[in-house]
């Protein structure tokens, strides 16, 4: 098959082709790829037009990708094949010796999380001892991307047509008096988070409880998740958060890169 997208090798009696063939169109799409014709997947699978047109319809159905002006992308619901790998597969256990050390480093609490249509997912996470904040983050934990600084950095690496379609089926919940609510003002923070490449959230989850969060991108260039430090308002600076907080997160999210998918 071209582009190496499925193995040149003969399957075996127990390979499900058409597993494989939907497989393929997913792997198909990428950074120079977000969004192409029938045409341009078939071409790029090497699959016939009729059953390319099939698989993605299938994916469309399913929510894994969707049609626009006769162009397919995918969706955000592909990033719950990541979450499912890096919790299955153990990543988040191979991951948690950088995390406390980041953890030690900062002096804060540190985690790891995924998108998973309008929430955060938390993968991985380390606490300090004694430093343990009221908002306690576990693994598994689910947070509204919308409100929080993991999902906002996430999302700000998400087409922006991808966003206001998400944002508008979205219902924002007020947590504390903080909680921005309005969508047009959502929409600039995580505009403005791409660029700075961090996003910090002061007490929009819970009172006292501040967030930053940064890209972790993979050997592809595609951001998977973030790296995110939690403190409390009483020891966060300004400065320290975009000094010390920012620096060694990035620091740390470019040393993880090599481990990802």
């Amino acid at each position: 098959m071209r582009n190496g997208l499925v193995a040149d090798d003969e399957p075996g009696r127990d390979f499900v082709t058409a597993f494989s063939r939907g497989l393929a169109v997913i792997q198909a799409f990428g950074p120079e790829n977000r969004a192409m014709t029938l045409a341009q997947i078939a071409e790029r699978t090497g699959f016939d037009r009729a059953v390319a047109r099939r698989l993605l319809l299938t994916l469309v159905g399913l929510g894994f990708a969707r049609v626009h002006e006769r162009k397919f992308e995918l969706t955000t619901r592909v990033l719950r094949l990541a979450y499912s790998f890096l919790s299955s597969a153990g990543l988040g256990a191979s991951l948690q010796p950088f995390l406390d050390d980041l953890a030690v480093s900062i002096g804060e609490t540190t985690s790891l999380s995924v998108l998973d249509d309008a929430e955060v997912v938390f993968v991985a996470r380390s606490d300090i001892p004694g430093r343990r904040l009221s908002y306690v983050v576990t693994t598994g934990m689910r947070l509204p991307a919308f409100s929080s600084a993991s999902g906002r950095m996430l999302l700000a690496h998400k087409p922006r047509i991808e966003v206001e379609r998400l944002l508008a089926r979205t219902r924002i919940t007020r947590y504390t008096q903080h909680t921005i609510m309005q969508k047009r003002e959502i929409l600039a923070l995580i505009a403005d988070a791409r660029p700075k490449g961090y996003h910090i959230n002061y007490g929009e989850l819970e009172d006292g409880l501040v967030s930053v969060s940064v890209p972790v991108f993979n050997r592809a260039g595609l951001v998977v998740a973030a790296l995110n430090a939690s403190t409390s308002s009483a020891r966060a600076s300004r400065e320290r958060l975009e000094g010390q907080f920012v620096f060694k997160l990035q620091a740390m999210a470019a040393e993880l890169s090599s481990m990802l998918p």
